[in-house]
């Protein structure tokens, strides 16, 4: 196609906006019409400003970047999802040639998704069928159920790091952005408390506090603290406490046999 790419951006997260908007307008080449924080907010801006393309995220906390799609009439715009990590959703993209970042994604990698995006709006017939087989893909996989994460990936400085779900020590929320805490760091993650509640294997994880998970094989002692409420104690050098709420101590301490 010639002109300008009409794209719309859709991701929950504020921040995360920005930062696409300004790499858009770093490479040049397109046209943002407009951005939705939500999926109805989407859904009505893509029914205003038909954009050629959507920036859409896959994980919200209203809901999920599909529940968009599948809310969407026929012709639907191209979709170029974006994701920290998601087993199901990258090898449903892969099968059916829909182009996704990564999160974090640079400006070389959003502009090859880009380019892509072109060649694709050339051929709307064959992005409608790729679309609708990966749409059919997700919803065998939800009938199914979506496996337990065992690997998120996260950015160290210009490597992407493949974290196992083991070398986790606990989960918490921070500025309402969620981080992985390791023995040595803390690393961003692209899902909620609620949704890493969901999918993580719950013979390991226990939500233990609304801002935290721990991962129990790193549980070391529990401490008393104040009207009712502890302090998990981990096996790190560091000795890292975790706060754990009075109503969810009684399932920790079953958990560990306290």
């Amino acid at each position: 196609m010639s002109g300008p790419l009409r794209i719309l951006i859709v991701d929950d997260e504020p921040l995360a906006r920005a930062r696409v908007r300004r790499l858009l307008e770093e490479l040049g080449g397109s046209e943002i019409v407009g951005e939705a924080g939500s999926v109805p907010e989407g859904r009505t801006a893509v029914l205003e400003r038909k954009p050629d393309v959507l920036l859409l995220d896959i994980r919200m906390h209203d809901s999920d970047g599909f529940a968009l799609l599948e809310s969407l009439p026929e012709p639907r715009p191209l979709v170029i999802f974006t994701t920290a990590f998601d087993h199901y959703a990258v090898r449903a993209f892969e099968a059916n040639a829909v182009d996704y970042l990564l999160k974090p994604f640079r400006a070389e990698r959003l502009a090859e998704a880009l380019a892509r995006a072109r060649k694709d709006l050339d051929r709307p017939d064959d992005v409608s069928a790729r679309l609708a087989s990966l749409l059919e893909d997700v919803a065998r996989t939800r009938t199914a159920g979506a496996p337990a994460l065992d690997r998120f990936t996260v950015r160290t400085g210009a490597r992407q790091l493949i974290l196992r779900a083991e070398e986790i020590l606990w989960f918490g929320a921070e500025d309402k952005l969620v981080f992985a805490a390791t023995a040595n760091d803390r690393h961003w993650v692209n899902f909620t408390l609620d949704q890493l509640e969901q999918r993580l294997d719950p013979a390991k994880f226990q939500r233990v506090h609304r801002g935290a998970i721990v991962n129990l094989d790193h549980a070391r002692s529990l401490h008393a603290a104040f009207a009712g409420t502890y302090r998990l104690r981990l096996d790190d050098e560091a000795r890292t406490e975790v706060p754990v709420s009075r109503n969810r101590a009684r399932d920790l301490k079953a958990r560990l046999g306290a």
